[in-house]
């Protein structure tokens, strides 16, 4: 097999987080769908960090790279690494309040 064989057979390793911060910047229905697939598997539901998205970009942008952060480390426990009003959140909605 030549070399250019096998670097088309390498496949993108995709990280939840690449896709977070390539939504960081668009259009919040960008944003809504990157948030749904990279907290998939994780410890904390997209709605509530949409939730949290607000009209002011910096606080977003803020929220989002603390979000990029967490799912670097652990990519399914990363509630311990957000804003506790994203924990308080994320636990009234575990208990169902």
């Amino acid at each position: 097999m030549s070399e250019q064989e096998q670097e088309q057979k390498q496949e993108y390793a995709f990280h939840p987080a690449d896709l977070i911060e390539y939504a960081m910047d668009k259009p919040i229905g960008a944003a809504r769908a990157a948030l749904t697939v990279a907290l998939e598997n994780s410890d904390v539901d997209h709605e509530v960090i949409i939730g949290e998205l607000s009209g002011n970009m910096e606080l977003n942008q803020r929220l989002l790279k603390k979000l990029t952060g967490a799912l670097r480390k652990n990519a399914k426990k990363i509630i311990g690494e957000l804003p506790e009003r994203i924990q308080s959140l994320q636990l009234e909605r575990d208990l169902g309040l």
